[in-house]
């Protein structure tokens, strides 16, 4: 399995007035990595777009174990979590850099569709697009 490792520092502009990086943000990081992990599977979200398909938002759960501050060198760990051509899940894990230790972990759930936001199945529709997935996130 396709685990994505994405390296981000916290900007100031993130931070509450603790220095302390807002909630909202890690939802943020979570579609760095994602766009990332596409990206280091020799996709890109442009070129899917252009040949007219979209990754919607379905659900996105965040569990939060310790706070990043400003500057923290954060890595993201991204994987496929499950994927059945129409439906994918990614999950997420947030380390501080410095010490390996979790800060956040979460998933999200996406639909294919085309751009009139219809389902679409990518297995019958972009077979070529649906085994770079499969062999991507290993599975068969």
């Amino acid at each position: 399995m396709k685990i994505a490792k994405t390296k981000i520092v916290a900007r100031y502009n993130e931070t509450d007035k603790m220095g302390i990086v807002h909630h909202s943000q890690y939802i943020n990081w979570f579609e760095v990595a994602r766009t990332d992990w596409v990206r280091q599977i020799g996709l890109s979200y442009r070129k899917i777009e252009e040949e007219g398909l979209m990754m919607p938002v379905l659900g996105v759960e965040v569990h939060y174990h310790s706070p990043a501050y400003y500057d923290d060198t954060v890595v993201v760990e991204t994987s496929l979590a499950s994927y059945d051509s129409i439906k994918m899940s990614f999950t997420y894990k947030i380390f501080r850099e410095s010490d390996r230790k979790l800060l956040v972990d979460g998933k999200s759930t996406h639909c294919w569709t085309d751009l009139s936001i219809r389902p679409v199945s990518i297995r019958r529709t972009y077979p070529k697009l649906h085994a770079i997935i499969v062999e991507a996130a290993g599975l068969d």
